[in-house]
Parts: C-alpha cells; structure tokens; sequence
C-alpha cells in the first residue's frame, strides 16, 4: 500500500512539473501565430504655445494649442504574425491665437474642431530575438466625420464660420510592440505616411446661400517621429 502511494507521488509530480514547463514554454511564447486575437488602447496629444513668433504671413503675438486622440482596436491573426484589424477613435483639438494680418490689423481666432474615425487596418509583426520586441507595420484606411467651430474676432466685428468634413487617409505608420508576458504588451507607433483627402464645408455667420466647399488633397511621405501614439495592448 506504501510503495502504491509513493508510485501515486511521484505521477502526480511528474504531471504537475509537465503542466509547468508548459505553462512557462506559453508564458515566454510571444509570436503572433494564427488564431490569436488582441484588443488596444492608444492616445496621443500635443500642445503648443508661442509668443511674439514672425510666421510667413503674419506676426504672432500668442498662441495655445493642444490636440489629443484616443483610439481602441481590435483584430485577428488570419496567420503567423499577420493581423487583420479595425479601429474605433476620437479626436479633439482647440486653439486660441492673436496675430498681426498683412495690414497690420489685430485678430483673434478661437477654433475648436472634433472628429469620429473609422480605420480598417492590417498589421505586420517582424520579431527581433524572441520576439518580447516587435517591429510592428500597419497599413491603414482611415476615415473621419467631424466638425468645427472657429470665431474670428477682428476690432469691429466677429465671424462665425461652422464647418462639417470628412477626411480620407491611406498609408503606413511603423511602431514597435514590447510584451511584458504572452498577453499584455506596450504599443508605440508614429505619425502616419501616405495619402489624405480632406472635403469640408463651411457657412459663414449663418448664410447658407453663400455656403464654401473646399477639397484639399495631400501627399506625404515623412514619418513624423514627433507625433507618437502610446497604448496598451492584450492579446489572446
């Protein structure tokens, strides 16, 4: 009966020891393989300010920006490290700006403008090592539905121009991807590369007669190191 228990053990051992050399080979396991989801959160902000600045038409006297985004995504692994996605986001931006116009008048511009994006999207993982460091590659579509508000106070009247667009963006934005386990992970990418339509309208102090269209096409090709997106991400 004694030797019956200790053979019992010591099979339970080797099982238990088994069950955590495997749970160790999956923590340490960092490779996108097919069948894998991940979901995101990422947000990004800038902000500005100057005084007394010469800009190429006017002389600034002050100014205050800031612009943030939050964007939450989700995909899958259609196979080894290849990603099909889509992206949810919101951003905002406000500026308040006094500057000297070509006759040397004094202006002061109040703009506020927020957007609702959608982005299908397609990422490639390259592993560097083990692969707990990812070079990341997204391919995106983006497409935006947003509005502002811009008041331009001059020294005897005040416009008010409202504006809808929708922007249309294709290119690539490079990142990197850090696993602190197989699941959780910290995402950083930069500024995007590529091609944008943007298609706004705008009415000014309410004349709807006189509404302006304006379509606005931009080719890219620089990726902006200054404008980064940090987030974190899971994967299972």
């Amino acid at each position: 009966m004694k030797k019956i228990f200790i053979l019992s053990f010591l099979v339970l051992g080797w099982h238990l020891a088994n069950a955590q050399e495997k749970v160790d080979s999956l923590d340490n396991n960092y490779k996108i393989e097919k069948g894998r989801f991940f979901t995101s959160l990422t947000a990004s902000l800038s902000q500005r300010s100057a005084e007394n600045e010469n800009q190429i038409l006017r002389q600034v006297k002050n100014q205050n920006r800031y612009r943030f985004r939050i964007v939450g995504a989700g995909g899958y692994a259609i196979k080894d490290n290849f990603m099909v996605g889509l992206a949810g986001g919101y951003g905002r931006s406000k500026e308040d700006i006094t500057f000297l116009n070509e006759n040397q008048q004094e202006v002061t511009t109040q703009r506020l403008e927020q957007g609702f994006s959608i982005v299908p999207n397609m990422r490639n993982y390259i592993p560097l090592g083990r692969g707990q460091l990812q070079i990341l590659v997204q391919t995106e579509f983006g497409l935006t539905f947003g509005e502002s508000l811009q008041r331009n106070f001059y020294e005897s009247e005040i416009d008010k121009i409202e504006s809808e667009f929708i922007e249309i963006n294709v290119g690539v934005s490079p990142g990197l991807v850090l696993f602190f386990d197989r699941h959780w992970a910290f995402e950083t990418t930069v500024g995007i590369a590529g091609l944008s339509t943007r298609i706004e309208e705008s009415i000014t102090n309410d004349d709807l007669q006189n509404k302006t269209r304006i379509v606005q096409n931009n080719v890219d090709l620089r990726i902006n190191l200054l404008n980064l997106n940090l987030g974190v991400a899971y994967y299972f």
